[in-house]
């Protein structure tokens, strides 16, 4: 498997999540019974750079255009792109002259936010939810970034002071496309802000879950060093923030355009450290995940004893890495569910398990709820108990335990 970043040939291969449909391909009742697609889910480490892949692209045709995936359906990551771009505004002293672009706009969450500050807004994005933001109002290109893309969009724009891509620069297949075009896009003095999942939060919680097709690369910081400067960009500024279980926010400029922060080095000595970029600490996650996998069926296999329920809260795209890892289906788990009107109705890829509405959980009060949405933990459990639900939570991350 070819390295994204310096192209080595001799990745290493750690861990195998087996052959997995699409973590967001949720069926309909009529297609249960048809052959689903399973792609392998791989993960390959560099040992010349750093950067961990997925050793299997899946055509992004097949993942993005018929998404059922909403930002604003997610509190946090509101909370979270308000105050980017609360940063940005100030940071960049953005005003009604600048234009400021998001790529993988979803429905256009993150830019609403420019709005109050009357800054031109730009969203790009190729998936259905494109649709949602242009009935906000938010204007809204719905297609792939690309460096064909982004010249279209200079010519029609003009050139952006600020480009965000959060959550969705590590689902890049043509990664050296996608960086011509902020090349291009980027002014001579603006920044491009992107939001990953971080490597060594996945490390450190265990969250193999965040291994998904989408997610082609995960990310630390040297390998992202070594991307930026083929493209005669450097990183500014790095900032690590609780999002998805841990991401990492990553300031880029041409080079020399901005003076460069002392947390760009604090980082990479940190990563260092922990051993980020040897090969036995990989090797090592792989061996913690079988003992996961193991550890949760036990726990599960013991609570559904004497007839008691478990039903999933949520269906996000990580829930369906676990759950098909794991094996886990309709005899252990009952259904799973959800608020969006987007996936109710549905059933699970893979698993097959049914999505029903949230209020199932205090009309039959199940005695057991598996939070699928794990990193949200603490914010699940305090709604959901002040919302009326008497039984016990799971938390499968980073050790599965029963949560009274």
């Amino acid at each position: 498997m070819t390295c994204f970043i310096c192209s080595h040939e001799s990745t290493v291969a750690f861990l195998d999540l087996g052959n997995q449909p699409p973590s967001d391909a949720f069926l309909r009742k009529e297609d249960l019974a048809k052959k689903e697609m399973r792609y392998p889910l791989s993960l390959y480490f560099c040992e010349k750079c750093g950067l961990v892949q997925l050793g299997y692209v899946v055509d992004p045709e097949v993942l993005f255009r018929d998404y059922v995936y909403t930002t604003g359906m997610n509190n946090s990551l509101r909370k979270n792109f308000k105050e980017l771009v609360e940063e940005l505004v100030a940071r960049l002293r953005l005003g009604p002259n600048s234009l400021a672009i998001d790529i993988g706009s979803n429905d256009g969450t993150l830019l609403e936010n420019y709005v109050s500050y009357g800054i031109p807004t730009l969203g790009v994005d190729p998936s259905s939810a494109g649709a949602i933001a242009v009935s906000k109002g938010i204007r809204t290109i719905c297609d792939f970034w690309n460096d064909d893309t982004a010249k279209r969009i200079v010519k029609d724009y003009g050139q952006a002071n600020v480009i965000t891509a959060t959550n969705v620069f590590a689902h890049v297949g043509d990664l050296d496309s996608f960086m011509r075009g902020v090349q291009v896009t980027l002014q001579k003095d603006g920044v491009f802000v992107s939001e990953s999942g971080y490597l060594l939060d996945m490390i450190e919680t265990l969250g193999y879950d965040a291994v998904y097709h989408e997610h082609l690369r995960y990310y630390s910081l040297r390998p992202l060093r070594m991307l930026f400067e083929r493209f005669k960009m450097e990183i500014i500024d790095v900032k690590r923030i609780p999002s998805h279980n841990g991401s990492i926010r990553v300031y880029a400029a041409h080079t020399g355009a901005h003076r460069i922060q002392a947390s760009v080095g604090e980082v990479e000595q940190e990563e260092d450290s922990k051993g980020l970029y040897k090969k036995e600490t990989f090797v090592e996650f792989a061996r913690r995940v079988s003992a996961h996998r193991e550890a949760l069926n036990t726990l599960l296999s013991d609570a559904r004893k004497s007839g008691k329920r478990i039903v999933g809260i949520g269906a996000p795209a990580k829930g369906n890495t676990l759950l098909n890892f794991c094996h886990i289906t309709t005899a252990t788990v009952d259904c799973l569910l959800e608020k969006s009107d987007l996936k109710v109705g549905l059933y699970a890829p893979g698993t097959h398990i049914p999505i029903v509405d949230e209020s199932v959980l205090y009309s039959e009060q199940p005695e057991f709820a598996l939070l699928l949405s794990w990193n949200l933990s603490d914010e699940l459990m305090s709604k959901l108990r002040q919302k009326g639900f008497k039984g016990k939570f799971i938390i499968p991350f980073p050790q599965p335990r029963i949560v009274h």
